[in-house]
């Protein structure tokens, strides 16, 4: 005998699918958060995929590879008569560069590279040129042309043809709306452009193309002697210092994911209640549990598929959208490349489709199954589903329990910021999974507070217990949304507190120069300044490599002002007085935090560097803050960096003008001795322009905060949705028996306010938890920073008022959807009687 029609998998699947086409806004709510949780999520990946992309190209430079550098050991940079005479040598793979960093007229930070388009090994610079249809002449030739990314030129407002003002009133060369690979959202001029524009005579280096070791020693040989030619590690330095920053995004993109899945949760509990006679007769007909289980796991597949496709679109526009400021904070404190153009890669379409389709197999097929699994005519009443909301609650209980035991394991083994991630996730999850059944206490608490009120009150407290496993998943998606925003506020701004207190004491003089021509020393000693010097600093420095990573040495003056204020986080007895005076064996040195808490170095240990002379041996007498800084660095006084380093390079001049003297005349003597208009700055435009890129930095944390927040709103207007559409007979039944519209409102809203009214007073601590960890465990072990944490009520508040609007919208929505709907329920409910 032939199977019934529905036996075939086609027919089932048609059966289960048909609920979606009469209910299309439980497909709608479906969607909504399988699309939100997906779409966080690869925007950040899709964002990390491409800076790692172009990490993986750091040693090329516009096109043409750059596997070493030809750098000046004096810092003076490299003459363009040495870069001639190399290329009349035959080196036809050396090209020059010129790097600097300006402030348009607002203080905001840009980035110029320099080059001669026609030398780039890669062959023709010429025919890049007239691919792009431009005029290669008017590029090399006054007034010249700055090549704008069409990304920065739209955030700076720059139109073709247009010369951008900075800072000290200097204009950039025409623009050009262009780019070449590898750009990022640096101008591209020409050497020549470059050179005038910042009054220099030198090229920041030479890069050099692919090279032979041959080629490479009898380059090394032609090299005058302040030149030194060094292995381009970039790529390995951009890779390794960025790992714990991409980490981070990774762990909130999935937090996302997670809000993201909690909707759909909703979503399917909401669905289950209309599909149980849809199930019933497939079942009553004889369709095998074999045939149904396939049919649904081919309808979670044909959702997987759906949701991660327009998941991955929305997630591209969000990349789209929050990349600029990415990359500005990658090229500020990184000086990663990062171009402006994203595309999907295979790998994060598989990812999101795996990810997409576990998701949906936790919150679509295992409920639908366990659906399946019960009897085919099953109790429906009030007291079955409380019960098993119940039972659910001690579950969930339980294994809040257990996650907390683990994460008390993972504290105490915790050595890697993966495994910090784990632990916020154990603590997180097991909050979510504890909180219905403290919601739940909570209501029978405030019912046996309510014993002697009016009945009233009693029955609209008592009707929470009604509406919590409709409310269950959204109120763990909203604990979730609330505790993230919470501790990131706090890391946030305890974070800038932090560093704004730090640039206090750090940026103590009026003026910081940094040019190439300026004797420093002699400047300072000059007589003639006098009259309105109070004191200068003239730093040195060098780079090295310590233990595998980018180290910078400096030579500090051990007689100003800022020097004696050294803000020290760690530090052993009389630590500055011992390190000035270079007193014992072996000499005293300071580090870094990130040496410290990154490379491992402890007070009163020995760190040997490598000198010119050899290995050079120090004890290590203080550590001291250094914001923002990915590189491992260390101070020594000037005269004990110069003993052991010959080639040390002048790192800034600061200077302290005398109380009455006046920042022109400090700028007068600056320009008559050489220094051009822009290399130098004032404090406050530092302190601003250094807050600028912090905010910069944080603003994508700021917005994958904001839109989990919103997500976790949306499950919460899919749960009271649910609520009303399931129990719309029975509040026909209460308005038939008098009940006013407005009281129906206050049985949905006083329950509603108080779970989410306990919720947000649950995340206030949890959140407090959370930036405790974030601050004094990941941000110390991913970056090296350490700092006091600093809480506030007011972000507590802010959110309370913002969930409070959203609570408030959400029943604007569902009183719209009750109006509606109740005088239809009443007249069915006419009718059966």
């Amino acid at each position: 005998m032939r199977p019934a029609e529905p036996e075939r998998l086609g027919g089932v699947l048609r059966a289960l699918l048909s609920h979606y086409r009469r209910h299309p806004w439980q497909a709608l709510f479906l969607l909504a958060g399988l699309v939100a949780g997906v779409a966080l999520w690869s925007a950040v990946q899709v964002i990390n995929s491409h800076a790692r992309a172009s990490y993986a190209e750091a040693d090329y430079m516009l096109g043409a590879q750059a596997t070493h550098w030809i750098r000046s050991r004096s810092g003076a940079g490299v003459a363009p008569a040495d870069y001639i005479a190399l290329r009349r040598a035959g080196f036809r793979q050396v090209f020059p560069v010129v790097q600097a960093r300006v402030a348009t007229a607002d203080n905001a930070p840009l980035a110029i590279v320099a080059t001669d388009l026609l030398a780039l090994p890669t062959g023709d610079g010429g025919e890049a040129l007239d691919e792009a249809d431009l005029d290669w002449l008017a590029f090399i030739q006054p007034p010249y042309q700055a090549w704008y990314p069409a990304a920065l030129a739209q955030e700076l407002g720059v139109a073709a043809g247009d010369r951008l003002a900075l800072h000290d009133g200097r204009r950039l060369p025409p623009a050009v709306i262009a780019a070449r690979e590898q750009q990022g959202r640096q101008i591209l001029m020409d050497v020549g452009a470059a050179l005038s524009l910042l009054g220099r005579e030198h090229f920041t280096a030479l890069a050099v193309g692919a090279i032979t070791p041959a080629e490479a020693a009898r380059l090394v040989d032609a090299l005058p002697a302040d030149l030194q030619l060094e292995a381009n590690q970039q790529r390995v330095d951009l890779t390794e210092l960025t790992a714990s920053l991409h980490t981070q995004l990774t762990a909130m993109s999935l937090l996302s994911f997670a809000v993201g899945l909690f909707i759909v949760f909703n979503a399917v509990r909401f669905s289950l209640w209309y599909r149980r006679p849809t199930l019933r007769t497939l079942r009553l007909m004889g369709v095998s549990m074999r045939a149904l289980t396939l049919a649904v796991l081919a309808e979670t597949l044909v959702w997987s598929v759906i949701g991660c496709a327009l998941g991955l679109a929305a997630g591209y526009g969000i990349s789209l959208a929050l990349l600029p400021g990415m990359s500005a904070t990658l090229q500020n404190l990184y000086g990663a490349v990062v171009g402006s153009e994203v595309l999907l890669d295979v790998r994060t379409v598989a990812l999101a489709w795996a990810l997409t389709l576990a998701g949906l197999a936790l919150a679509l097929a295992w409920p639908l199954l366990l659906q399946l699994r019960g009897p085919v005519i099953a109790a429906n009443t009030a007291a079955a589903a409380w019960r098993d909301d119940a039972r659910a609650r001690r579950v969930l209980l339980v294994g809040a329990a257990g996650m907390v035991l683990l994460a008390v394991a993972v504290y105490w083994h915790m050595r890697t910021v993966v495994g910090g991630f784990v632990l916020l996730a154990l603590v997180l999850f097991a909050a979510a999974w504890a909180l219905p059944a403290l919601l739940a206490a909570a209501q029978r608490g405030l019912g046996r507070a309510l014993a002697g009120a009016p009945l009233a009150r009693r029955w609209i407290v008592s009707d929470g217990r009604a509406q919590l496993p409709a409310l269950r998943t959204a109120m763990m998606a909203l604990l979730l949304a609330l505790t993230a925003n919470l501790g990131v506020e706090t890391l946030i701004g305890s974070f800038r507190t932090a560093l704004a207190d730090w640039l206090d004491q750090r940026l103590g003089a009026d003026l910081y120069v940094n040019s190439p021509r300026l004797d420093a020393p002699r400047f300072v000693a000059d007589p003639a300044n006098a009259g309105w010097l109070a004191a200068g600093h003239a730093r040195t420095g060098v780079t090295l490599r310590w233990q595998g990573r980018p180290a910078k040495v400096y030579g500090l003056d051990t007689t100003t002002p800022d020097t004696h204020r050294l803000p020290l986080a760690t530090a052993a007895p009389q630590a500055l007085a011992r390190w000035s005076a270079g007193a014992g064996m072996p000499p005293p040195i300071l580090a870094n935090e990130q040496a410290h808490y990154l490379g491992g170095l402890q007070l009163g240990q020995t760190v040997t560097l490598p000198a010119d002379d050899g290995p050079a041996d120090y004890t290590v007498v203080g550590f001291f803050h250094d914001y923002g800084n990915p590189y491992y660095q260390f101070y020594l006084p000037r005269e004990a960096l110069e003993r052991r380093w010959h080639a040390v390079q002048p790192t800034g001049l600061a200077l302290w003008l005398t109380p009455g003297a006046s920042e022109a005349a400090a700028e007068a003597a600056l320009q008559a001795a050489g220094v051009q208009p822009g290399e130098w700055s004032a404090q406050g435009d530092i302190k601003r322009l250094s807050l600028k890129i912090f905010d910069r930095t944080f603003a994508m944390t700021a917005a994958m905060n904001t839109l989990t927040l919103l997500v976790a709103g949306a499950a919460l207007l899919t749960a009271l949705l649910a609520i009303l559409h399931e129990r719309l007979p029975e509040f026909a039944q209460w308005r038939a028996l008098g009940v006013t519209r407005r009281e129906l409102l206050r049985v949905i809203a006083l329950p509603l306010g108080l779970f989410v009214g306990l919720t947000w007073l649950l995340a206030i601590p949890l959140g407090a938890l959370l930036s405790w960890l974030l601050i004094h465990d990941l941000n110390v072990m991913a970056f090296g920073w350490s700092m006091p944490m600093l809480w506030s009520p007011l972000p507590a508040l802010k959110l309370g008022l913002l969930s409070a609007g959203i609570v408030a919208l959400v029943l604007a929505i569902v009183l719209t959807q009750l109006t509606r709907k109740l005088p239809q329920a009443m007249a069915q409910l006419g009718s059966a009687s």
